[in-house]
């Protein structure tokens, strides 16, 4: 009786020691896996805070819609990703130009973008408001 018992308990305690071993590794990836995404969202939630766009004027004249606004936030932004709505439809075609320089696709703090749409381009002829959305999804409205 007594080995069988000492040799059950040093069984079941290997098989203890094999089910931590393997399931250690697991938990402990999923606990990176876990950590590095948290770290991710509140980058992303640190950037949609110091993300700002302001002093948005649009004009209709001569056949085409003009939109400048300037970034007023800390971070920089991508001027190919921001998006224009005219009364709540994309148009088909626009000009970009940040600080009057067509070629840069970089908005840095405290410059200002300017798109341009042709009349052909937009949804309605007598175009009403307009919406510029950052990539990181900060909006602003503005009427014609």
């Amino acid at each position: 009786m007594g080995f069988s018992t000492s040799g059950a308990t040093a069984i079941l305690l290997i098989g203890v020691l094999v089910a931590v071993s393997v399931a250690y590794p697991t938990l402990q990836a999923a606990q990176d896996l876990r950590q590095d995404a948290i770290e991710d969202r509140d980058d992303r939630v640190l950037e949609t805070h110091n993300t700002a766009i302001d002093d948005v004027e649009a004009t209709d004249d001569d056949g085409e819609l003009t939109v400048t606004a300037r970034n007023d936030g800390s971070t920089s932004l991508s001027a190919a990703d921001t998006t224009l709505l005219v009364d709540g439809a994309i148009p088909a075609d626009r000009e970009l130009e940040v600080d009057g320089e067509p070629d840069r696709e970089l908005w840095l703090p405290e410059e200002e973008l300017t798109i341009t749409v042709d009349e052909a381009d937009l949804p309605d002829d007598d175009p009403d408001r307009v919406k510029l959305v950052t990539e990181r999804g900060v909006a602003t409205t503005e009427a014609i």
